[in-house]
């Protein structure tokens, strides 16, 4: 599977991009940016894995699914080693060529196998609406077209893009500051040394 086509298929199933933006040159395809979806809560577990927070489908399908069998609001996703490796690159500065790169020196492989395993990859990544793509400006045919591709929710400019993610942070922070501030014991003036109490040494 050649790489081009297998990015143009990924993009055209998960509503990446437009027929009329068919199809993208091998170089374009290389050049493309895949980018975490900011909306999605994740962390690095224990064992050095990514943890993704996949909220259930809103759709009809999603509701019915989850009254008929109880299916809970949100449910983790690990990744493996590979996966957590390919995630961390997702960031949106990486290319997917820089990402074959990365993944052909660190395990040694042929990149011909990386780049129909990544493809792949990203596709099911792309579905599951995890990830998104910044693609090169000169590949869209609509020069007012926005660049963000497949994270239709938070926008289609990379000032959508970014002004989600600035919002996922303050978030992030408010909520740890939220969790600091309910940990903390509550101070009792009973704690405070008492003048008038004889069995305080002065």
């Amino acid at each position: 599977m050649k790489l081009p086509s297998a990015i143009n298929s990924a993009l055209e199933r998960t509503g990446l991009k437009q027929k009329s933006q068919l199809p993208l040159t091998r170089e374009q395809a290389f050049e493309a940016r895949p980018v975490r979806n900011p909306a999605l809560k994740w962390r690095v577990n224990d064992e050095d894995f990514v943890e993704v927070i996949v909220p259930r489908r809103k759709d009809l399908f999603g509701r019915a699914m989850g009254f008929l069998f109880f299916v809970p609001e949100s449910r983790p996703i690990i990744l493996d080693e590979v996966g957590t490796r390919v995630w961390h690159l997702c960031d949106g500065e990486h290319t997917v060529q820089d990402i074959v790169r990365a993944l052909s020196a660190d395990y040694k492989l042929q990149r011909r196998e990386v780049e129909a395993s990544l493809t792949e990859y990203l596709r099911t990544l792309g579905k599951k609406g995890m990830i998104g793509f910044l693609v090169p400006k000169e590949a869209l045919e609509d020069e007012d077209a926005g660049e963000l591709v497949g994270l239709e929710e938070i926008g289609t400019t990379r000032e959508d893009l970014e002004r989600a993610q600035r919002q996922a942070e303050e978030e992030a922070s408010a909520a740890e500051a939220s969790e600091a501030e309910a940990a903390e014991p509550e101070s009792s003036d009973d704690a405070a040394p008492d003048e008038d109490d004889p069995k305080q040494v002065g």
